[in-house]
C-alpha cells in the first residue's frame, strides 16, 4: 500500500479518533475548529488510504473469563514460504490466539493467546496446539500482571 502524505489536520483526527472513534464529525470538527464537510472528506480519505485500518470497541479480557494471557514463542521445523503460510493460516482457526507475528532471532513466531485460566491453556495446548505439524518446539511465558498497554500512536 503507498502511504499519502498526511498534514498536521490529519494528524490532529487521527490522535482524536485513536482515542475516541466514536466521536461524531460534528465534534471532531468543533474540537479542530473547522466546518463539518472538509473533516468527514479527511477522515473518508484516511480511512480509504489506509491510515485507518477499522473502528473496533476493546474488551477488558478479565471482564468476560480470559484471565490468563500467554505469550508463546514457537520454533518451526520447516521455514518454507509454504509452511510459514500455512502456519498461519492454522493461527487465524484458534480463537484463543489473539496475535501472531512471525519474527527474526531465536524463534520464528511470537503468539500472544488469552485463555480463562491455567486448565483453559493446558486444553488448549494439548487438544489443540500441540496437533499442529512442523512445531519443533514453543515457550510459554506467562502475565503475572500488565505493567503498560498501549494502544494509541503519538502523531
Amino acid at each position: 500500500m503507498e502511504s499519502k502524505r498526511i498534514d498536521d489536520v490529519d494528524r490532529k483526527i487521527l490522535n482524536i479518533l485513536q482515542l475516541n472513534s466514536r466521536i461524531t464529525i460534528r465534534e471532531l470538527s468543533e474540537k479542530l475548529n473547522l466546518s463539518s464537510t472538509p473533516i468527514h472528506e479527511r477522515v473518508k480519505k484516511l480511512e480509504k488510504s489506509g491510515y485507518i485500518k477499522k473502528y473496533i470497541a476493546l474488551i477488558n479480557p478479565k471482564l468476560i473469563g480470559k484471565k490468563l494471557t500467554v505469550y508463546i514463542s514457537v520454533s518451526l521445523h520447516d521455514h518454507t514460504k509454504e509452511v510459514i503460510e500455512v502456519f498461519e493460516k492454522q493461527m487465524e482457526l484458534l480463537d484463543e490466539v489473539m496475535e501472531c507475528y512471525y519474527i527474526s532471532g531465536n524463534y520464528d513466531f511470537l503468539l500472544k493467546v488469552q485463555c480463562a485460566d491455567m486448565d483453559d491453556y493446558h486444553q488448549f495446548i494439548t487438544q489443540k496446539f500441540s496437533t499442529i505439524k512442523n512445531i519443533t518446539q514453543f515457550y510459554s511465558s506467562f502475565v503475572m500482571a500488565e505493567a503498560k498497554v498501549k494502544y494509541n500512536y503519538k502523531l
